[in-house]
């Protein structure tokens, strides 16, 4: 036997996942890595060095989850910035002539004639912003069949957003689209299904372990009520996505519900506030670039996302440390139970787990 052993991870983000809720009360979803971490603190040492993530994306993750331990590797890391070959491929999704559009659509003429958001986001030096949906005309919220949640106007700018960087040269390898929600990669995938498999879409559980040049982030979630769900209560969750990108962050998602979501969210709004990293879209923004080959998005419109029923308050998680520790009522780390072997329902395995049920979803139809 080894007198030492040595276990390299990150207890911040996402543990394997454990589809059992006996197994969940037995201790089972809490990793031997975040088991040691607590019982021994002083054999913990923390690698605060990272060589991903530019300075300005470093900084979402580094305030909201590492309590400011975590640090650029070189200078080199720290300014690193996007190359793109050709800002000039825009002029394609401009109008050239009048007779290209009706002239009840207002369309972008390009920057000489005024602002065009999809320059902004694709210049190199907007290394990440929260694109913000509440400016537009027609309301960006998240609509729901059965359980199955979607946001097709968020879908539309993200498909637009690809399609204007492979346009200024940028390969579709270098970009990657994540969600957090499968039936919104269902939509994402049939929007950009011409450019499979160079461009790499995924949820964010499992984008984890992977990294682009450029993230574009679909938040989905837009409503009245602010609320946002289990998927993204889980801040690993959010920390993973945070994390995949190394020269530009792009987020697209409603300020208002993210604000008034839960406790990290709303940190993650007032951070990109004070840095001035929210990019309020334009009323017309969905419509206003010319892409004629890019399917749009439809879905049924008429059913908002469901309000949730009232939900046992539970004791909050510190968004800016580790995981709570489960401790026993006497103090001590609580152990893992051994359960026998039963035969268990299926409600029994899906449980409230919104991940499986959509993938149930999915495999009946």
């Amino acid at each position: 036997m080894a007198k030492t052993f040595i276990l390299v991870g990150d207890h911040y983000q996402l543990p394997p996942l454990v589809q059992n809720k006996e197994a969940q009360a037995g201790g089972l979803d809490v990793s031997l890595f975040k088991l040691l971490s607590d019982a021994h603190p002083s054999s913990v040492v923390n690698l605060e060095h990272q060589y991903r993530m530019c300075e300005d994306i470093m900084l979402l993750s580094k305030t909201l989850i590492y309590s400011g331990r975590l640090k650029c590797g070189t200078p080199e890391v720290a300014a690193r910035s996007l190359k793109l070959p050709n800002i000039g491929g825009l002029k394609q999704h401009h109008l050239s002539n009048f007779s290209q559009t009706s002239r009840s659509r207002q369309v972008c003429l390009g920057t000489g004639q005024g602002r065009c958001w999809l320059r902004d986001l694709v210049d190199p030096s907007a290394k990440t912003y929260l694109v913000n949906t509440d400016t537009l005309a027609t309301p960006a919220r998240d609509v729901a069949n059965g359980s199955r949640i979607v946001n097709p106007t968020e879908a539309n700018l993200c498909t637009q957003l690809v399609e204007a960087l492979i346009s200024c040269g940028i390969s579709a390898r270098s970009i990657g689209v994540i969600t957090f929600y499968r039936s919104q990669l269902s939509l994402l995938k049939q929007n950009l299904r011409h450019r499979v498999p160079d461009l790499e879409m995924h949820t964010a559980d499992k984008f984890q372990g992977r990294d682009k040049e450029i993230i574009i982030l679909s938040f989905v979630r837009s409503n009245e009520e602010n609320y946002v769900g289990d998927l993204l209560s889980d801040w690993r969750r959010v920390n993973v996505a945070f994390t995949r990108a190394r020269t530009k962050l792009l987020v697209v998602g409603s300020k208002g519900t993210l604000r008034n979501g839960n406790e990290l969210l709303g940190k993650y709004v007032k951070l990109v506030e004070q840095r001035g990293w929210i990019y309020d879209l334009p009323k017309n923004a969905v419509e206003n670039h010319i892409f004629d080959d890019i399917p749009v998005s439809t879905y049924d419109r008429s059913t908002p996302s469901p309000k949730m029923a009232p939900v046992v308050k539970q004791k909050p998680r510190k968004p800016l440390s580790p995981v709570q520790e489960r401790l026993t009522p006497s103090g001590g780390l609580r152990k893992p139970s051994k359960k026998g072997m039963k035969l268990l329902s299926g409600q029994t395995i899906l449980g409230s787990r919104p991940v499986l049920q959509d993938v149930v979803n999915d495999l009946v139809g």
